[in-house]
């Protein structure tokens, strides 16, 4: 009679033998089971693993009799199975359920001294590790392991594949690391590390050594693996080209899914005549995604259905872009004193801020034309060309033109990579500005600015515009700016019904004025002919609405530093040369009727400083500056009464 240990020396060898393990030499001791058990037991359950369980719970004296007496093949988890368990579980103060889970696996593992495993003859896609706790010299069972990153050990899992999202459709000659197709891997019951991917390349040897060279998988940013395209990596099943990408490992989490997508690199130079054969289609190969689970199974999917037809273009400069705009950052219609007064002059003054980005290729500027009109008493003498702090360019202003010419390339700041945008500044001198003021309206001449690609060639397509706005240099009179933005408010109540609104409209502006090369004075709010500020209120729909209000009224503080007041009118005031005043709290407002006594009901309304009288002399007549008009900025927010 063989003693139990012996005897389940022998069923272990067998079972491991029957599972396509290497089996080198089985350490055991007498009374412990040798096997490490990493996965859930209960009825209806198969393999290996309930092979492995009934041995050992007959051979330590938990009888199943329909084994026992021969009337049934171990390897099936059924009732007296359940028996026997349950009196193993009582017997070690577990739970007495019948159902092998994590306490009694655990008390089955722990019973026991492992044998030691090693990593002599590990079969292929396998890691195999030394375990701890036998020093006997016979030590070893080639276990299979899980890949590195595989958390739920011993779990076997399922692979789905479909096709994940991928927009590129078109790509360019010469473009690289452009995707062409998406696959997604699902992972179901446990952790799968992906391993390789084949891919069909269709039935046109063309593919690979005309439109792409090399291919890379991606979890969408970081390369995974990668392979050059040739007749050595491509192979040929049937009609059909395939190339497999292996050597990267990626983890998809137990029910999860993740995103691989498979970038290309195309060729430098391809003949029209094979650009217009295409579209050309790679797809996923008959089973071509393995994965590798917990239980160290591989799992297949993947079809010809995963599939991205590409049309190839021209090369990237043939299609080559420059988008044109005019930067949000831009100088807005503004008046601004010369800084020089003895000579009338501003040097450098921002006037258009323009953005050139490019699309499909590196761009490079060669030439820039910006058209420069204005009026008045001075003259803008020359123009300068910048990106951020650097001066790319300088050129003169003739005929109210400055051209940028012969920018070579390595010139600092006038190169665009490839789909990004780059801001540039137009900055000017105006002199001769010694009374009165002149304007500066630029505007970028773009059938007149040459764009180059990255071979030289000219960029044909360019798209969109670059105008500026209008900037008032001063060399006598008021320069005027916000201190903060125009505030609206409601004060009383807006009922329903069309006479029973009780509300007043509030509108509030802090103005900065700067004296240049004279006194500035201004006349009173009460003032019937020269009113220092003029307002408009505009409705819902943008239109002017200003003489249907009831009961509008303006007024403001005059400012208590800054300004002299004394021997002025009632309420009137004057800024002396060259000096600086904030005129506080210019209020505007408005019933919430209209002058027939209805309910104002075409809101939102927005109350705009239109434009300010003021007076060089201290006579009666004024001058008026109307360059807030129509500008949002010295429009208020939009309120309902």
């Amino acid at each position: 009679m063989e003693s139990g240990a012996l005897y389940y020396k022998k069923q272990m060898k067998k079972i491991l033998i029957a599972s396509g393990v290497a089996v080198l030499a089985v350490a055991m001791i007498a009374g412990a089971q040798g096997y490490a058990f990493s996965t859930n037991l209960t009825v209806g359950s198969t393999g290996a693993d309930v092979v492995a369980l009934q041995t050992w719970l007959m051979s330590s004296g938990y009888n199943i009799a329909s084994i026992a007496n021969g009337a049934a093949a171990k390897g099936y988890f059924g009732s007296q199975t359940v028996a026997a368990v349950k009196a193993y579980q009582t017997a070690n103060g577990v739970p007495s359920t019948g159902f092998v889970g994590p306490l009694t696996r655990g008390k089955l593992n722990g019973s026991a001294v492992v044998a030691n495993t090693v990593s002599t003859g590990c079969p292929a896609g396998y890691t195999c590790t030394l375990a701890t706790g036998n020093t006997l010299p016979d030590n070893g069972v080639v276990i299979p392991g899980a890949p590195a990153g595989i958390t739920t050990l011993g779990v076997e899992g399922i692979l789905t594949v479909t096709q994940g999202p991928v927009s590129n459709t078109v790509v360019n000659v010469g473009q690289t690391m452009v995707p062409i197709l998406s696959i997604r891997a699902q992972a179901q019951n446990s952790d799968l590390a992906i391993q390789r991917i084949t891919l069909n390349l269709g039935t046109d040897t063309k593919i690979y050594n005309k439109i792409y060279r090399t291919l890379y998988v991606t979890d969408g940013v970081t390369v995974l693996a990668t392979v050059p395209l040739n007749s050595t990596t491509v192979v040929q099943s049937g009609a059909n080209y395939l190339v497999t990408i292996t050597g990267f490992n990626a983890i998809v989490a137990k029910n999860s899914y993740k995103d691989f997508v498979v970038k290309a690199d195309l060729q430098t130079s391809i003949d029209t005549a094979v650009r217009n054969a295409g579209p050309y289609a790679v797809s996923v190969y008959s089973q071509g995604v393995r994965a590798i689970d917990g239980a160290g199974i591989s799992q297949y999917a993947g079809d010809s259905a995963i599939t991205q037809s590409i049309t190839i273009n021209a090369s990237l400069t043939d299609n080559a872009i420059a988008n044109i705009s005019t930067n949000s950052a831009s100088p807005q219609t503004a008046s601004v004193p010369v800084t020089d007064t003895t000579n009338g002059q501003i040097l450098q003054l921002p006037v258009l801020v323009f953005d050139v980005g490019s699309q499909n290729d590196s761009l490079h500027l060669r030439q820039v034309q910006v058209a420069i009109s204005g009026s008045g008493t001075g003259t803008t003498t020359a123009a300068y060309l910048y990106q951020g702090a650097t001066q790319i360019s300088s050129a003169a202003v003739s005929a109210g033109v400055a051209t940028f010419s012969n920018i070579v390339n390595g010139t600092a700041g006038a190169s665009i990579p490839v789909n990004t945008t780059v801001t540039y500044t137009i900055k000017v001198d105006v002199t001769g500005v010694t009374s009165s003021s002149v304007t500066v309206t630029p505007s970028l001449v773009v059938a007149n600015t040459t764009v180059l690609a990255s071979d030289d060639s000219t960029v044909t397509t360019k798209n969109g515009s670059a105008p500026g706005f209008t900037t008032t240099v001063l060399g006598k009179g008021p320069a005027f700016s916000l201190a903060s933005a125009p505030v609206a408010t409601v004060t009383g109540t807006n009922q329903s019904g069309a006479t029973n609104s009780t509300s007043t409209v509030t509108a509030t502006f802090n103005v900065n004025v700067q004296a240049i090369g004279s006194n500035v004075y201004f006349s009173s709010q009460a003032s019937t002919t020269n009113k220092m500020f003029i307002f408009k209120v505009f409705n819902g729909a943008g239109s002017d609405v200003t003489s249907t209000l009831s009961n509008a009224s303006s007024g403001f503080i005059i400012p208590s530093a800054g300004v002299v007041t004394v021997g002025q009118p009632t309420s009137s005031f004057y800024v002396p040369q060259q000096n600086s005043a904030q005129i506080a709290n210019v209020t505007y407002q408005f019933d919430g009727k209209d002058t027939s006594g209805n309910r104002l009901s075409a809101g939102p309304y927005s109350i705009e400083i239109q434009h300010v009288n003021w007076s060089s002399t201290g006579a009666a007549v004024s001058t008026s500056t109307t360059s807030f008009d129509g500008l949002s900025a010295w429009r208020t927010n939009g309120i309902n009464p």
